[in-house]
């Protein structure tokens, strides 16, 4: 399978030619276009460590992605398969090894190899306050991950003991084994949320964290509220 990031960094697409009996899993109505030679599946969850059904499909939805995945298998040779995020954005490829697990934060994900699997994370109050979440989706193991932003991506490598400092909205992902806390930036959490600033995560290296460039809009007090707690 081969995959080329075609329009970015604002109107990205994802195209991937396969070949017969090469697949892969990817978000609900991401599908742009395609060769007509592919057999669709849909599931309920993400590749949770083999789990699937009502289970697999409620981890997703904490995770912060949709409950049903949609899987694509190549039926014969050359074919190809067109995929966006519904947001305006980058999308980035990136190859996950064990050594280098990533965690989500929530709207991230938009495909993966077959072979990749993900846990749930339950990162309490450091996740609401980190990425607007209870849980992040952890990868397992070995294959490709195509992520999406709002607006560009960008990949800083921290080295050991070095810090960086992020707005919690602007969070894509980051090295599993990352040390990170919520603080505020300013003197006093009155004047940070005047500041609009409000909560930021600080990360300690060794790991990579990768950002996107802008922060997708509030949702409200309400909205914003039920979000973190699926």
């Amino acid at each position: 399978m081969r995959h080329t990031v075609l329009h970015s960094p604002a109107f990205s697409t994802l195209r991937l030619d396969m070949a017969e009996g090469e697949s892969i899993h990817a978000q609900p109505g991401s599908m742009q276009a395609m060769t007509p030679g592919f057999h669709i599946d849909v599931k309920a969850g993400l590749h949770m460590g083999g789990k699937r059904g009502m289970f697999g499909g409620m981890r997703s939805l904490f995770g912060g992605e949709s409950f049903f995945t949609v899987i694509y298998k190549a039926k014969r040779d050359e074919q190809h398969l067109m995929l966006a995020p519904e947001q305006m954005g980058d999308i980035r490829a990136i190859e996950v090894t064990p050594d280098t697990g990533l965690k989500l934060a929530r709207g991230a994900f938009l495909a993966s190899s077959p072979e990749l699997t993900f846990d749930l994370h339950n990162a309490g109050m450091q996740g609401v306050l980190a990425t607007r979440g209870l849980f992040f989706l952890k990868t397992v193991g070995s294959g490709m991950l195509f992520l999406s932003s709002y607006g560009g991506i960008v990949e800083q490598d921290l080295a050991e003991g070095e810090r960086f400092v992020l707005d919690n909205r602007n969070i894509v992902a980051f090295t599993d084994t990352m040390p990170f806390e919520s603080v505020v930036l300013t003197k006093s959490i009155k004047d940070s949320f005047l500041s609009g600033e409000g909560f930021v995560v600080r990360f300690t290296g060794p790991g990579k964290v990768i950002y996107q460039t802008r922060a997708r809009p509030s949702l409200g007090l309400i909205r914003g509220f039920l979000q973190t707690l699926t």
